[in-house]
């Protein structure tokens, strides 16, 4: 009996030692996704309309995603999100998966139709307050697959600022 009273012991030790072990390879792995993330610079690089009716929209909307590290790629799984004009969300949006090479630049693209109900109170702004502009943006979740499963990362993607 008390071989397997400490042979007992010896398993519950070496179980809990594998899981401290695993824990922190899973952790490790989420730190390396955040920075991978971290490491990326977000801007919206177009909006394009291609076509509109009275009853809709069809636009482009183009998202750049700068990788600053010189050494590792960043592997994204998918962007969920709402596209703002003026700060009203007028649609979903929607990119999948991309790998940015080191110290590189990609560029994903959606294709969405909007209907004019959606964007027409920001057009009826822009004429009330003498405007030509349309302040666009993008906010949403970029989702990294790991070992614990998909980890999202807030992001604001908004166009680049003119110097």
């Amino acid at each position: 009996m008390q071989v397997l009273k400490y042979g007992g012991a010896v398993i519950k030790n070496l179980f809990l030692l594998f899981l401290i072990t695993l824990s922190a390879a899973a952790c490790s792995a989420v730190q390396n996704i955040q920075n991978a993330a971290v490491n990326c610079k977000y801007t919206l690089a177009g909006v394009e309309v291609t076509d509109a009716s009275f009853s809709s929209v069809n636009m482009t909307v183009a998202m750049a995603v700068s990788n600053q590290s010189k050494t590792a790629p960043a592997k994204m799984n998918r962007f969920e999100g709402k596209i703002y004009i003026n700060d009203n969300a007028v649609s979903d949006i929607s990119f999948g998966a991309m790998e940015v090479a080191p110290s590189s630049t990609a560029i994903a693209q959606a294709k969405l139709t909007l209907p004019l109900t959606a964007i027409g109170k920001n057009i009826a702004g822009l004429v009330a307050t003498n405007s030509i502009s349309l302040k666009y943006k993008l906010a949403g979740n970029i989702y990294f697959d790991t070992a614990l499963g998909q980890i999202p990362l807030p992001v604001i993607v908004e166009p680049q600022k003119k110097k």
